[in-house]
C-alpha cells in the first residue's frame, strides 16, 4: 500500500501543475506555458495509471489499453518538457523545431502503441513493466524522444543557470528532470520491490521540483519585467 502513495502524490502534483500552468497561459499567452501544461497533463495520466495499476494490475485483458496508453504518453511527455524548457530558457526557434520533431514521432508511436496486439504477458505481471511489455517496433520510438527531451530539459536549465547565476530556479528544474530519469533506470533493473519504490519516489520528487522551478521562474520573470518597466518609466521622466 505504501508504494501506491507515491504515484497518488505525483498525480495530484502534476494535475495541479497542469491546471496552474494552463491558467497562466490563458493570462499571459506564453507558448512554453501551453507546452508545459500539456506535458504535465501527460505526467498526470501516467502517474494516475500507476496508482490504478496497484489495485487493478496491468495483466488483465481489460486493462491492456490502460497499459498501452500509459506507455505511449511517457516519451512525448519528456520531449515536451524539453520543448518547454528550450522555449522558456534557451532558444525559441530550437524549441519550435523540437516540437515539430516530437509531434512527427508521436503520431506513429500512438498509432502503433495503442493498436499493437503483441504485448509481453509475462512483463505485465510486474508492478512497473515500463517498456518491457511492448514490442521493439514500438519501444524504438521512446529513446528518440526521451533522450533529447531529457538533454534539453536538464541541459537547457543548467546552461541557463551558468550563463546567468541569478536564474536559481533552473536548479530545481534540472534536478527535477534528472530524478525521474534515474527512477526509470532503476525500474528497468528488475522486479525487486526496492526498484519500484525508487522509481515512484524519484518520479514524485521530479514532479515537485519541476513545479517548484516553474513557479519560481514565473515569479523571476514577472519581477524582471517590473524592473524593465520601472527603468523605462524613469528614463521617460528624465
Amino acid at each position: 500500500m505504501l508504494t501506491s502513495i507515491y504515484p497518488a502524490i505525483t498525480s495530484v502534483v502534476s494535475g495541479i501543475f497542469a491546471i496552474h500552468v494552463f491558467w497562466q497561459y490563458l493570462e499571459r499567452r506564453k507558448f512554453h506555458q501551453l507546452i508545459w501544461s500539456v506535458a504535465f497533463a501527460l505526467y498526470f495520466i501516467g502517474a494516475l495509471f500507476e496508482f490504478l495499476a496497484y489495485f487493478l494490475t496491468w495483466e488483465y485483458p481489460s486493462n491492456y489499453f490502460m497499459y498501452r496508453l500509459y506507455y505511449v504518453v511517457a516519451p512525448p511527455m519528456v520531449a515536451l518538457l524539453g520543448v518547454g524548457t528550450l522555449l522558456l530558457l534557451f532558444h525559441k526557434r530550437w524549441g519550435q523545431y523540437f516540437l515539430i520533431y516530437t509531434v512527427v514521432l508521436s503520431v506513429p508511436l500512438f498509432a502503433l502503441g495503442l493498436s499493437t496486439p503483441d504485448l509481453n504477458q509475462n512483463a505485465l505481471t510486474e508492478m512497473i513493466p515500463a517498456g518491457r511489455a511492448m514490442p521493439s517496433y514500438v519501444r524504438n520510438f521512446s529513446p528518440l524522444m526521451t533522450i533529447p527531451g531529457s538533454i534539453a530539459l536538464v541541459g537547457g536549465a543548467l546552461y541557463s543557470y551558468f550563463k546567468d547565476r541569478t536564474r536559481t530556479y533552473c536548479i530545481p528544474i534540472a534536478v527535477g528532470g534528472v530524478a525521474p530519469a534515474i527512477g526509470g533506470s532503476a525500474a528497468r533493473l528488475g522486479e525487486a520491490a526496492i526498484f519500484s519504490v525508487a522509481f515512484y519516489v524519484l518520479e514524485t520528487v521530479g514532479a515537485i521540483l519541476l513545479y517548484w522551478g516553474f513557479v519560481w521562474s514565473a515569479r523571476y520573470i514577472k519581477a524582471r519585467e517590473r524592473r524593465i518597466k520601472r527603468r523605462a518609466s524613469l528614463g521617460k521622466q528624465s
